[in-house]
């Protein structure tokens, strides 16, 4: 497996590191074997979700470069048949955490197939500087991370905060900062589609963007989301949990539907994706997206979760046993398989 940064892209109002994920077995041949990277399925280029970046790292038998460029520069892509600037060409294949609405076409009359490839929980995470983090994890209820994400809840001491965890203060007084996606994000819209659902107060929209309040910082991907948190006192933001978990950042344990304070896991992923319903649709069908995500209900769903999906061309091939692979590795590395 080769893994490359590419050069930065000039041309985004704000600088993206753009890298493509280049995956392929490659073993020593002998007289009666040929080599798995000679016989490996080939899917070209694709670009879209950060989510799924530790994903498309592991998965090997396959060749292919993927550039996670958000959810929406990837789609912008890919129905444009013009990849995003210093992404490789031709493109091939998206991944979004945004499912597309179906009326949406190829700019040369391109079919298209979208199917969701493994479920991912949104976490809030958090640096733990100067925290008092009670035994189990800190708790927050959905008054505290709406109050928090809407800009009301500004401190690690505010009272709901304390509420959660047994009265127990986290902080005297240590700020809460909150860093936000600043690109077209499909983590962004599993977030506000959560929030648009639970929180009583909130009207800042439901969207790949939406209108943050603007004392909240801001970083360019997922990657560089949890490294900001992790990098200043009092940092607070949601990434997905295979991102948290590849950079060690602690996660709030969420109240869901149920009553319960639930931690980001694979399992408690699986079992959110679970209570949703699977719809198809678009032309022909060819469009799968599993709805009634946005507030799961089941005891063990952790509540901030969706899918991400892939999204080809009618006439490209070997993604079917992609998605299997996927799925075949989709636990081991923070995601939720599908059921």
């Amino acid at each position: 497996m080769v893994f490359y940064r590419d050069r930065q892209l000039t041309q985004f109002a704000s600088s993206i590191s753009l890298f493509a994920i280049t995956i392929g077995l490659v073993v020593s041949q002998s007289a009666t074997h040929k080599s798995l990277a000679q016989t490996s399925k080939n899917l070209g280029n694709g670009e879209g979700a950060s989510t799924v970046t530790a994903l498309f790292t592991a998965i090997k038998g396959f060749t292919f470069t993927y550039s996670p460029v958000g959810s929406g520069a990837g789609l912008k892509a890919f129905f444009a048949k013009k990849p995003s600037p210093g992404a490789p060409s031709p493109i091939n294949f998206a991944d979004s955490d945004d499912p597309v609405a179906g009326t949406e076409t190829v700019t040369d009359g391109s079919g298209y197939v979208q199917v969701p490839v493994v479920g991912v929980g949104i976490t809030l995470a958090y640096n733990a500087t100067g925290l008092t983090i009670p035994a189990g994890g800190i708790k927050l209820s959905s008054a505290s991370y709406c109050g928090i994400l809407n800009g009301s809840i500004t401190n690690w001491s505010d009272k709901s905060i304390s509420t959660d965890n047994g009265g127990k203060l986290i902080a005297l007084n240590v700020p809460i900062k909150v860093v936000r996606r600043a690109d077209s994000s499909g983590s962004t819209f599993i977030l506000s589609s959560h929030l648009n659902t639970v929180c009583k107060t909130w009207n800042r929209g439901v969207g790949t963007t939406v209108n943050w309040p603007s004392t909240f910082l801001s970083a360019t991907g997922g990657g560089k989301l949890a490294d900001t948190v992790a990098s200043i006192k009092g940092g607070f933001g949601y990434v997905d949990n295979a991102t948290r978990v590849s950079k060690s950042l602690p996660a709030a344990l969420l109240r869901n539907k149920a009553g319960n304070y639930i931690a980001p896991s694979p399992a408690a992923i699986t079992a959110a994706i679970k209570d949703g319903t699977v719809v198809k649709y678009g032309t022909n069908k060819n469009l799968t997206r599993i709805d009634k995500l946005t507030n799961p209900s089941s005891a063990s769903s952790y509540p901030i979760s969706g899918a991400t999906y892939l999204l080809y061309y009618s006439n490209e091939t070997g993604f079917q046993d992609f998605i299997k692979a996927a799925n075949a590795l989709a636990a081991s590395l923070g995601y939720g398989s599908l059921p």
